[in-house]
């Protein structure tokens, strides 16, 4: 499948990823917050969808996990993409349709939870775009402000 951008998307791989990952990380093209699902549970505690700041790699994100969701230990399946597409496409190919299945599955609200996060991704990614228009950091603009 082509994405909005002409970059190739391996769906397969992609649907893998979505069905073994106990935590599953996904990076952005246009600002730099990462969505964080972690599936796992247990009588106490439910799944969790987060959007969280980047880190500096995996044992980061292992350590803030140890932080966060340190009753679970270290998950089994750790996974890390980058989206390189809208949000807007990420939610009309419905691409985490599977995880959010599997969150629905485990939580009575958990299929509710990642769409406010994708929603809040929605908003966050049409800020990015009006930033790199008028030129705010991080971006430049190639025209000066009269």
């Amino acid at each position: 499948m082509l994405g909005d951008h002409g970059i190739q998307i391996d769906r397969e791989a992609v649907e893998e990823i979505l069905n073994t990952a106990d935590v599953l990380v996904v990076g952005f093209a246009l600002f730099s917050e990462r969505l964080l699902i972690d599936t796992r549970t247990n009588a106490e505690t439910g799944p969790m969808v987060a959007i969280v700041e980047p880190l500096g790699g995996v044992q980061e994100r292992y350590h803030w996990l140890g932080v966060h969701r340190g009753m679970f230990g270290m998950p089994e399946a750790f996974s890390f993409f980058a989206w390189p597409n809208t949000i807007r496409m990420l939610e009309e190919e419905d691409i985490l349709g599977t995880i959010r299945k599997r969150l629905a599955a485990t939580s009575n609200d958990g299929a509710e939870t990642l769409d406010r996060a994708i929603a809040r991704l929605r908003d966050m990614e049409k800020q990015a775009i009006r930033g790199a228009i008028r030129g705010d950091a991080p971006w430049k603009s190639l025209w000066q402000a009269a």
